[in-house]
């Protein structure tokens, strides 16, 4: 027998040079690009607005129930208004509505700006605002997510989440230094003229998207969360470890937080490092998010990922202990990356284990439970601030890493499916 015939290298490297020529063709090609740009500069406004709402909140009432409530009040409108936002969003223009959801935030940051230079500000007018844009952001979504359908080929999809992703992951670092530096220098005011600016960039990034061949205008409509959590709780309970991977999300989301909106008062009144440590604090925690999702991008899950997602609890409730009794800022610098890191593989194994299981393949409306598990972070911000309110910090922080790590170490005992995953 004859072995086949060798290319030559000039074949192959004209074959590399082809496939990658299509491959940026077909991801960029119809404005990808531009949408890119807008994400980028939209992410680090996002990311910055969180920021700036935290340290907001927490120096008008110097209480970490309100750095919570208020994480809950962007986070409201996604639970009570989805259905309507989607309805609206198949009967307009996807990308004009997008545009203009983003102008109108920059327009509510400029008016928060004004309130704070003034010095009339008061917890009132930051949870209106902060409603109004959890409003506008869940409007958004559903016709942003189907403008990225027209564009991307369905081929390209998994590359282009994986962009968008690294452009979120940007954001989470370089957001909250930038509105931390901001802070100390200018005052909190010019954090939220930052975040409008940002926010008027990204809709007119988004506005240079060529419009798709396709009548843009038909989306599919998104049912509302009481139909979706009846679907996937009918579902869930026929195939393990679905149910134990639902309730390690739902407690460490809800219960195994207390870290964020701790970060102001330890920015503040511990640490005594203002407007520059929080800053560093919230942007050292994005970073080990991002060098985690950059592990996971190269590295891959092992075969083993439950043990991962058993590791990674284990990580992410020592560092909450450690953060309770961190003695000065720079080793607290350390335990938020590690924290960062933790979290991010942690969370990359859950949702690994959720797609690969075989029954969530045949049922994806079992994907609709992991979407209201991950929207319950806001509420856990809450739940973790209140406990601190009312107890101590050190408190809130013990009780958040038992609970982020009970459920998995139940899971790896009672579950054979979860050990073998």
């Amino acid at each position: 027998m004859h072995e086949p015939a060798q290319p030559s290298s000039r074949s192959v490297l004209n074959s590399v040079n082809r496939h990658g020529t299509e491959f940026f063709h077909q991801l960029f090609d119809r404005g990808f690009n531009w949408v890119v740009a807008s994400e980028v500069v939209v992410d680090i406004g996002v990311l910055a607005r969180v920021a700036a709402q935290s340290w907001v909140a927490y120096d008008l009432t110097g209480s970490s129930l309100w750095v919570g409530a208020v994480a809950t009040f962007r986070a409201v409108p996604s639970f009570l208004s989805p259905a309507i936002a989607a309805y609206i969003g198949n009967r307009v223009n996807h990308r004009l509505l997008v545009a203009t959801m983003r102008a109108f935030i920059g327009i509510l940051a400029i008016v928060q700006a004004i309130l704070i230079g003034t010095d009339t500000i008061r917890p009132w007018h930051q949870a209106v605002l902060t409603l109004l844009t959890g409003l506008a952001i869940a409007f958004a979504w559903p016709s942003f997510v189907t403008f990225l359908q027209d564009i991307v080929q369905p081929r390209m999809a998994t590359r282009a989440n994986a962009i968008l992703a690294f452009s979120h992951n940007l954001g989470e670092l370089i957001g909250p230094v930038t509105v931390g530096i901001i802070i100390a220098l200018i005052g909190a005011d010019w954090s939220f003229v930052f975040i409008a600016i940002l926010y008027f960039v990204g809709s007119y990034l988004i506005l240079n998207v060529p419009v798709p061949d396709h009548d843009s205008r038909v989306g599919n409509y998104h049912h509302p969360y009481i139909w979706t959590l009846r679907i996937g709780l009918r579902n869930i309970g026929r195939s393990q470890p679905l149910p134990w991977l639902i309730a390690m999300l739902l407690t460490t989301n809800l219960l195994g937080l207390a870290v964020f909106p701790l970060i102001p008062e330890y920015a503040i009144a511990v640490f005594d490092s203002g407007g520059m440590g929080f800053g560093l604090m919230t942007g050292v925690l994005g970073g080990g998010l991002g060098v985690g999702a950059v592990a996971v991008a190269i590295l891959g899950m092992p075969q083993r990922t439950g043990l991962i997602a058993i590791l990674a609890s284990l990580v992410w409730a020592a560092g909450s202990i450690a953060f309770a009794h961190s003695p000065n800022l720079p080793i607290t610098l350390l335990i938020l990356f590690i924290m960062g890191i933790a979290s991010m593989v942690w969370g990359n194994a859950i949702l690994t284990m959720i797609r690969s299981n075989p029954f969530t393949i045949q049922h994806p409306n079992i994907m609709s439970l992991y979407t209201i598990s991950m929207g319950m972070i806001p509420i856990g911000w809450t739940i973790g601030g209140a406990i601190a309110h009312f107890t101590t910090n050190e408190t809130a922080l013990i009780t958040s890493a038992i609970a982020s790590i009970t459920i998995p170490i139940l899971a790896f005992i009672a579950s054979p499916a979860f050990r073998r995953a």
